[in-house]
């Protein structure tokens, strides 16, 4: 075989907040890393966050070297605006069922790229770190359970000249209507800058302001625009993302939580063995939170989700993403500030954070 998927850690099960490292023994290089949680929903229905925050951090690391270190939502995030492909994710508020989250981590501009992949004999003693908050997400959560895959090149002999690293910069909560300036790093080339404004009842146009990107103080500005400009302009040129939820039906109306944050739209209809009188009202959705009301009944409940900006993220590419010449080099550079203004309403809840994509070389 000319490729192979291969376990990296068999199904674990856990009922506690941990943080498992893997010691990575990978002769073969890696295309795509491949995380699964499985959250079990206790007796309740009632969700109390999206399931994807029961893991807060996934870093990939060398020693003291971190080739990539993000949440699980910026994870899922960056890995749809990588294929344009939502992974098998269930997203299930039912009592005694489990949902489960697919995290992908990918190391080259598509599935088996032979330019760019994680070779592990570059290093020196590769481990993956995955934290798990049991209850951070779900049903009231009580158990869970842990798998790791790899998409390994097998007989396929490639010599890959780097690897996509991903990394946050910063995650900090914004006062109102007030600018918050960072420092970017210029050692590796951008592929792609993303910035989360995640607020549950929120979309992020609300949150953000002007986003604006300075090279050198000012000397070129290569971006300064609204973020409904952005919003209008780069987040269009996809397509939405979709997703399947199951809640669980009342008549008093409760929350759950969708993974598009900008304009959800949902269509609903019953999850039952027979159909019965049955009226459902699904509204708001905006900042990935939505409202489930229903008239009669209390049966289970079906929703397609539809809409932009996973987790509240935005991206913005750099250059046609197959040419790597075309990508943003600021290795050439003496400074890179981004200035991000926030709205004013956008003084509680969730953070604002910063994050890339950069293409990083192995030394000759």
């Amino acid at each position: 075989m000319k490729y192979r998927l291969a376990t990296i850690l068999d199904r674990q099960e856990h009922d506690a907040d941990i943080t498992k490292v893997i010691d990575l023994n990978l002769a073969d290089p890696v295309s795509q890393f491949q995380i699964i949680h499985e959250s079990y929903n206790s007796v309740s229905g009632v969700p109390t966050a999206h399931p994807a925050k029961c893991i807060p951090k996934i870093e990939l690391v060398d020693g003291s070297d971190v080739l990539f270190s993000l949440s699980g939502q910026e994870t899922q995030a960056a890995d749809w605006y990588h294929q344009k492909q939502e992974p098998v994710n269930h997203i299930i508020y039912l009592p005694t069922m489990y949902s489960e989250q697919v995290f992908n981590i990918n190391f080259g501009r598509h599935l088996w790229d032979p330019l760019y992949a994680f070779d592990p004999k570059k290093f020196t003693n590769p481990q993956l770190k995955i934290t798990i908050d049991v209850n951070g997400g779900g049903s009231t959560v009580t158990t869970g359970y842990l798998t790791v895959l790899a998409n390994i090149f097998d007989e396929k002999a490639v010599t890959p000249e780097g690897f996509f690293m991903h990394k946050e910069i910063k995650d900090y909560v914004p006062g109102a209507s007030a600018h918050e300036y960072t420092d970017l790093p210029t050692d590796y080339p951008y592929r792609k800058l993303f910035i989360k404004a995640l607020k549950a009842g929120t979309g992020p146009e609300y949150l953000i302001n002007t986003i604006k990107l300075s090279e050198e103080n000012d000397r070129r500005v290569p971006l300064n625009h609204t973020i409904s400009q952005v919003l209008k302009t780069m987040v269009g040129q996809s397509r939405a993302y979709q997703e399947w939820i199951l809640v669980e039906g009342s008549q008093t109306a409760k929350v759950g939580y969708c993974t598009p944050a900008y304009w959800p739209t949902f269509q609903a209809t019953m999850w039952e063995l027979t159909a019965s009188a049955w009226g459902v009202a699904v509204r708001e959705g905006d900042g990935g939170r939505f409202t489930v009301d229903m008239d009669t009944g209390q049966g289970n409940t079906q929703l397609l989700a539809t809409g932009w900006c996973p987790h509240g993220v935005i991206e913005i590419p750099f250059g046609l993403q197959d040419d790597p010449a075309d990508w943003y080099d600021v290795s050439k550079l003496g400074s890179l500030s981004l200035d991000i203004l926030a709205q004013a309403g956008f003084t509680t809840g969730d953070s604002c954070a910063i994050f890339l994509q950069q293409l990083r070389k192995y030394a000759a």
